[in-house]
Formats: C-alpha cells, structure tokens, sequence
C-alpha cells in the first residue's frame, strides 16, 4: 500500500500533521520525504512541538520507521543530522545515491541574487539548487562521505519494498498553488509539486492499484508571501476567529505572517484533478466553529460541518475522509464515505459564505 500525503493550496495545509497521523494510525513500514529542505513541516507528537525540514514527520510518531529519500530529493546534510539527533532516530535510513545536495554555498548563492527574496523564497538553497540540477553542476549524495553509510540506489530497494507489501507513507511538499507548472507563477516553488512529481522524485511509478492520495487543505487557506490567494481575509477578520499564522523563513530568517484567505472550490477542484486524490483531509475546522476544538469522533461534527463537508465533496468530487480539529497529532476525526452519494456539480448551500465557488 502507498498513501501519499500532498498540499492542495499554498503550503502550511498541514501535511506534516496529516502524515503523522497516518504513520500513527496505519502503523507504517517506509517513510519518504520529497522536495527539499525549504518546506519545513511541524508535528505535535505527545505535548512536543518538532519542526522538521527534512526528515518526514513520521520519524517523530516511530523513530524506528525506515526512511526513504528518493534520486529527486534536495538534502541539506547538517539539518538531516541534526534531526537524526534531535528526535532521536534510529531506524533505516536509505539515500538515493543520485539525490541532489543543497550546500551552504549554494544557499548563500541563492541569497545573494534579490530576485528570489522578492518573489517570496524561503532562500534555504532549493530553488538555485533545482537550477543547478538542470544546468548538471549539482553535487549528488554519492559525493559526500558523511552519508556513505546511507547512499544507495534507491529503486532495488523500492522494489522490494513494494513486492513485500510493505505500506510506504509519502509525504509530500509545497502545495498545488506553489506548483512551478501548475501554480501562480513565478510566486512557486522551483519544483512542481505534485503526487505525479512526488513519485517520480522517489522512483515509483503511477500504476499501483493500491495508491492512496490524500489531499490537504485548509479550510481558511493561507500564504507565506506575494500572489494570488482568492478571496482575501482582512487581517482584522482572520484575528476574530483567532487565525494568527507565521511561516516561510528559514536559517536565520524570521517567519512572516501567513495571509488568509477563504476556502476557493475552484482551485481544490483543479488540485483534487491534477494529484488524483482519492481522500481529502481537511485541516482547521476548529477555527470554522471553536465548540469543535480538540474533538475526535465523527459523532461530535455539528450538522453544520456536515453539510460543509457534504458541499465540499459535491463540488469536488473526491470525499472528505479526515477532519483536523487542532494541531496536535491526535486531534483528527475520521469520517466515513459511502461513495454512491456523490453529486458532483450540484448546486450547495454555503451557510456562512465561506467559499468562492
């Protein structure tokens, strides 16, 4: 089995959160990260706060998993170090020997050209590194002594991997608006980030009969820097329902405050279509309605967030499968699907006008 878990808006959807939890829930074998170190990932994991730009979140639930970094990662070798130490990790840990290395060089490269910072880049490096990778003058893993122990060629391993059944938990990077191909561009990622790309950073292919696609997305999206973002929230709004976000920096740069927006059918929809997502997990509805905060059965969810998920699945055509009601790990409602109600393209009731569609 292969769930991977990817961002339907602009990051900070709560991937790492949603992929925590799975790796909880579904007692998974393999953990892969993809991407780079840009996208930093936060997990609340029994009342501990770990905020991991390499390592997948799933290290944190299992520090024993086995972990996977596919030929298309970007690695950054004394953040993966550090991780390894702080949370304590000591599971298999599996480098393609083909994966691209993000220096401190080449971060200070990156800072050093203005264009990138005005465009919203959380400057760790990965997108000149990316560039790099296309000129061929990138340095790959195979060249660096301190992961000897770890370089490999990844695919044997994978196909073993997948042969034994063994469930692998992708998480993903970025999200679909952050997309270099399909996003708001040049307010991207230098990457496309999409389950397609994912995978083939990894070395997997798209015909597995068992692969799951988790779709993140917030119910009051946000985002780090310039661009587009819908429907935009005043910022007097957004403190109202108690939505105080900070994100985006990276090595010695401080977090911006995140801009919020409403929930934008239009772009879900397009994100659900490219990723093929089969599942929706949707983060943030304790701020959609406070009595909900920290709650964990479906038994609990309001009429009201009901009919919400009920609209966003008509309009969407893929089905609300998990409900975030706060930012620790646990704090999850799973809710169950029966796929003969799907109506898609119905006209919904939009109770609070919380979307555009």
């Amino acid at each position: 089995m292969i769930t991977i878990v990817v961002g339907g808006q602009f990051g900070g959807e709560g991937k790492g959160k949603i992929s925590a939890y799975l790796a909880a829930k579904e007692k998974i074998d393999i953990a892969c990260r993809c991407g780079g170190p840009n996208s930093s990932h936060t997990v609340i994991w029994k009342n501990k706060s770990f905020r991991l730009r390499m390592l997948p979140t799933a290290a944190v639930v299992n520090p024993a998993v086995s972990v996977f970094f596919g030929a298309g990662t970007l690695i950054h070798i004394p953040t993966l170090l550090a991780e390894i130490d702080q949370i304590g990790f000591s599971g298999q840990l599996l480098i393609d020997r083909q994966a691209g290395i993000v220096t401190d060089e080449i971060i200070n490269q990156q800072r050093r050209d203005k264009r990138y910072e005005r465009l919203g880049s959380t400057l760790t490096g990965t997108g000149h590194a990316s560039a790099m990778r296309c000129l061929r003058s990138l340095p790959l893993a195979r060249e660096f002594h301190e992961l000897q122990s770890w370089t490999c060629n990844l695919t044997p391993e994978l196909m073993s991997a997948v042969a034994d059944r063994k469930k692998i938990l992708i998480e993903g990077h970025q999200g679909f608006g952050l997309s270099n191909y399909h996003g708001d561009y040049p307010y991207t990622s230098s990457r496309d980030s999409t389950a397609a790309s994912m995978l083939a950073e990894l070395g997997l292919g798209p015909r597995f009969k068992s692969l799951k696609v988790v779709l993140a997305a917030k119910m009051f999206p946000t985002r780090n820097h310039q661009g587009d973002l819908g429907e935009e929230m005043p910022t007097e709004e957004a403190e109202q329902i108690g939505i105080r976000e900070y994100g985006g920096g990276s090595w010695g740069i401080p977090d911006r405050r995140r801009r919020v927006g409403y929930l934008d059918l239009d772009l879900l929809r397009r994100a659900a279509f490219v990723n093929g997502a089969t599942q929706i997990a949707l983060t943030g509805i304790d701020y959609y309605d406070h009595t909900l905060k920290y709650r964990t059965k479906a038994s609990d969810m309001t009429h009201e967030i009901r009919r919400t998920v009920d609209s966003i699945y008509e309009q969407v055509g893929v089905p609300v499968r998990f409900l975030s009601t706060g930012p620790e790990t646990e704090a999850m409602v799973e809710l169950a699907h029966d796929g003969n109600t799907k109506r898609r393209g119905t006209p919904v009731e939009d109770p609070q006008g919380l979307w555009r569609n």
